[in-house]
């Protein structure tokens, strides 16, 4: 990861991802997607009698991988079936918000495992009282489940990673010597960006976004903070942005711009209407 990128905020992939997907949760996608995964996931909750299963739990107890994908407990198959349904939406969203096809990858690989941890605590672990003493083997198990059932679309969701960084690289290299349109090239821009430059070039991106964010700002007499928080993003996305390392395409990008053009209103009730 080239420095100053995302991973620097946190201490691992995991953290990482985990933030990035505090952000995507509150997307249109990811929101449907996990409705849709809990209505499937209590609609079977509710027809069966899983607690019934805990007696069959000494058929497994030593909980063998290759036994236990031969006999899959029902509630399992109900939760592999909800992890599968969420997944791809985190990836689905993540794919605007990460231009590298590797550093997606990464992501979608600790997406995988956090939902499958998240996925057996939240939702199967109540079923499973006497295996409390195996519980780290269980959620390993589980993932191993879950991982096979979204394998052809994570497989997809990468491919499509790698044919938009590849779509971004010809066009860079298409026309090197053309004026490309962007919107720092329109009103207020004040210079036009050659293409050369495109993707846009970081620190004119940046103190373009700078000088706006400030002078909303001041304008408004409120602080960035608030801005943030009109938003809905994270400070480390707030600083992404700030730096002009989120795209415009982004949803986090999308979220601040609104604030800034008026069309999310602040939260604070002494603001003033955005110019």
């Amino acid at each position: 990861m080239e420095r100053g990128g995302f991973l620097s905020f946190f201490n691992n992939p995991r953290e990482a991802a985990e933030a990035r997907m505090r952000s995507l949760a509150a997307t249109a996608t990811v929101r449907k997607a996990r409705a849709k995964a809990e209505v499937d996931f209590r609609s079977r909750e509710v027809a069966a009698n899983w607690r019934d299963w805990r007696k069959h739990l000494g058929e497994l107890a030593e909980f063998d991988p290759i036994r236990l994908e031969n006999h899959i407990p029902p509630h399992w198959q109900a939760g592999v079936r909800y992890a599968e349904m969420i997944i791809p939406a985190y990836g689905t969203t993540a794919l605007a918000e990460i231009p590298l096809p590797n550093e997606f990858e990464k992501f979608l690989r600790e997406c995988v495992w956090i939902v499958s941890e998240r996925t057996y605590d939240a939702k199967l672990r109540p079923y499973e009282s006497l295996l409390l003493r195996k519980g780290d083997v269980a959620v390993a198990c589980f993932h191993q489940l879950v991982r096979a059932a979204v394998a052809a679309e994570s497989a997809r969701l990468g491919l499509e990673a790698w044919r938009r960084h590849n779509e971004r690289l010809e066009q860079e290299l298409a026309s090197p010597a053309d004026e490309i349109t962007h919107p720092l090239n329109g009103s207020g821009g004040g210079h036009v960006i050659p293409a050369e430059s495109a993707p846009l070039d970081p620190e004119v991106l940046s103190e373009h976004r700078e000088k706006r964010l400030q002078e909303f700002v001041a304008s408004n007499e409120t602080t960035i903070a608030a801005v943030s928080d009109a938003a809905g993003v994270h400070k480390p996305d707030m600083q992404r942005w700030r730096r002009g390392e989120l795209s415009d395409d982004s949803v986090m990008s999308q979220r601040i711009e609104n604030v800034l053009s008026g069309k999310t209103p602040l939260k604070t009730s002494t603001a003033k209407p955005a110019a």
